[in-house]
């Protein structure tokens, strides 16, 4: 008895617990959750200039200075990770401003897909045909977020490995 009920409450938990966390069951909660991880991914991609890219391009210039006073054994085993950072640097450089502008129009097509939803403008399977198209755009631009992310780390660690190698 005991065990049936301990059961039926932790049922009961699992049921609440997937209601609260259920996907969106209309198209503009879909609009409005695509519409929060593109902002989301813009307020990361600013940090990564902000933060990440700053201290990695501050690092890549200490290390790229210290060079001079390696031998060139050193100089060697160093040169193939910092030619690797500033590859991710300059990459960085060109490919933000054209994300940045992406996720903009994104949040401009989904206010204005969103618009037309609620108004009726554009029948349901339509805006689910945009709705679709607009997430794999984002989708993509999400993972050159994550992409610009995992880079900078690595460098970062790469980075720091030859700083304390070279004191």
């Amino acid at each position: 008895m005991r065990k049936t009920i301990l059961s039926f409450i932790t049922a009961l938990t699992c049921a609440a617990m997937f209601a609260c966390t259920s996907q969106p069951k209309t198209l503009t909660e879909k609009i409005d959750t695509l519409k929060q991880q593109v902002l989301t991914d813009a307020e990361t991609l600013q940090e990564l200039e902000n933060k990440d890219f700053a201290t990695l391009e501050k690092d890549f210039v200490h290390c790229d200075s210290m060079l001079q006073h390696l031998s060139q054994e050193q100089v060697e085993a160093s040169f193939e990770h910092l030619n690797l950072t500033k590859a991710y640097l300059v990459q960085f450089s060109e490919v933000k401003p054209v994300m940045e502008q992406k996720m903009n129009y994104i949040v401009q097509q989904l206010d204005n897909l969103k618009s037309d939803a609620e108004s009726h403008y554009l029948s349901d399977s339509l805006v689910s045909v945009y709705l679709n198209t607009e997430t794999k755009v984002a989708d993509t631009l999400h993972a050159q977020v994550e992409y610009f992310k995992d880079r900078f780390h690595t460098c970062q660690q790469s980075l720091n490995k030859l700083k304390k190698s070279k004191k």
